[in-house]
């Protein structure tokens, strides 16, 4: 009863925001799919497509209900029944009063399985984007697919469930019909193989000689970061003063691309992307207690967001003392057990201690890390985690905190440490709603 009552409620929505968006007939939809990078990579979109007029974009809602509620103007509070009551009853008013115009609406489209209504088909329905970005398939919401693969062997298990990931994504390419464009990762090399299925114009990017736009290079210092590409035989160059992992040239190049697409060439959208920050929690830059660095990815963590940012901590570092304070990393079904054991190898390559929260590390890194006799700590409880983070920390050590969304809530760790309070309000999950869901976890 409550899953029918669900899809009544979500195609009430629907249809509401559907009428909602006809209000704005010649605006551009630009959709962005992927299993990591959909906000980094929008609000690089935003900031380019800002220069040329208003944009609207999904902010915090990238689902089957956050995305209609969106286009309506709305946002959920506290997510319980009264509060779905309360949007339930504002939509209609909100359709009637909402006299937004915008000439481009960029949405974030992401899928947490291949089924009705959490699949892409689901969300073409909602809306149908001009232009598509696809940016990458990992093992992110794998654990929705597995039914769908029999094979035993991790190693091929693994490959065959980021190629089904991969499939459902690629609807968003294929959905945009003969009169749109997608922008596509080359690089993936599931996606290069399902390309020739989209009707539209395509433009490609990565590091591949193939790629339309061709990533040349990336340089991360302590002073910033540093991406060269070639688009139509020109090369070209976009420094940042903050520091980003090597996988953000795949953002820029996204985004530089789309732009593109638009009629907006590199020379317009290199200038825009000048201020660019990354969002909170990913990837941030602290000053940390006791004169250390902290390294903020707390917001999210799959294995190659987990990979890129390990291998961040150990460049910036150098010689000086790296501490990772690691997360479970969730939702990944029965890849699970193969992930944590990658990572086993990944923190000792570039970490000199570690501490581990949540169930999964604590089952399938803590045993291995100590059998190696490497320096591990597992905690239960947040507040022991953070005791014991504040009393290793020493001048010039850099600490990276990174896990998963779900429960985990590793903000906190990073809060703890922080040399000036007055960051807090720069960190992921802000407001009342967090507020409460934190004070009940341990």
């Amino acid at each position: 009863m409550k899953k029918y009552l669900s899809l009544i409620i979500l195609n009430y929505f629907r249809y509401l925001a559907k009428l909602q968006l006809r209000k704005n007939p010649d605006a551009t939809i630009i959709g962005i799919t992927g299993s990591a990078g959909k906000t980094s990579t929008r609000l690089a979109i935003v900031q380019i497509l800002k220069t040329r007029g208003v944009v609207k974009h999904s902010v915090h809602a990238n689902s089957e209900s956050g995305i209609p509620l969106n286009i309506l103007g709305l946002s959920p509070t506290d997510y319980s029944v009264f509060d779905w009551l309360r949007l339930i009853i504002l939509a209609p008013i909100k359709l009637l009063t909402n006299k937004e115009t915008f000439k481009y609406y960029v949405v974030e489209m992401g899928i947490d399985s291949p089924r009705y209504p959490k699949n892409m088909a689901y969300l073409l329905s909602i809306v149908r984007p001009h232009v598509a970005v696809v940016l990458n398939a990992s093992l992110t919401h794998a654990s929705e697919f597995d039914y769908l693969v029999k094979d035993a062997s991790p190693v091929r298990r693994s490959e065959k469930l980021i190629s089904l990931i991969a499939k459902e994504k690629m609807q968003l390419a294929r959905g945009v019909g003969s009169s749109g464009v997608a922008i596509i990762n080359l690089d993936q090399k599931e996606f290069a193989r399902s390309s020739k299925d989209v009707a539209g114009r395509i433009i490609t990017f990565g590091k591949s000689d193939k790629a339309n736009l061709k990533i040349l290079s990336t340089t991360i210092t302590s002073r910033g970061f540093n991406f060269r590409f070639s688009y139509l035989s020109q090369k070209y160059e976009l420094a940042l003063p903050d520091i980003y992992p090597e996988h953000y040239a795949y953002t820029f190049a996204a985004a530089i691309a789309t732009a593109a697409s638009l009629g907006i060439p590199p020379t317009i959208s290199l200038p825009s992307l000048a201020s660019f920050r990354a969002p909170a929690g990913r990837l941030r830059i602290f000053p940390g207690f006791s004169d250390s660095t902290i390294i903020d990815s707390s917001y999210n963590a799959s294995p190659s967001t987990m990979f890129e940012s390990l291998k961040l901590l150990d460049h910036l570092a150098g010689s000086r003392k790296k501490i990772a304070v690691i997360g479970d990393m969730r939702e990944l079904g029965v890849s699970a057990k193969l992930a944590h054991k990658n990572l086993v190898d990944w923190v000792m390559k570039y970490t000199d201690e570690v501490i581990l929260f949540g169930d999964l590390t604590k089952q399938y890194c803590l045993p291995v890390l100590e059998s190696r006799k490497f320096p591990v700590h597992h905690f239960a409880q947040m507040s022991q985690l953070t005791k014991y983070l504040r009393s290793i920390v020493r001048p010039k050590s850099y600490i990276l905190v990174k896990g998963s969304q779900n429960e985990l809530f590793l903000e906190r760790a990073v809060e703890s440490i922080l040399a000036d309070q007055k960051d807090v309000a720069k960190l992921c999950r802000r407001g009342p709603f967090w507020d409460k869901l934190r004070a009940k976890t341990p």
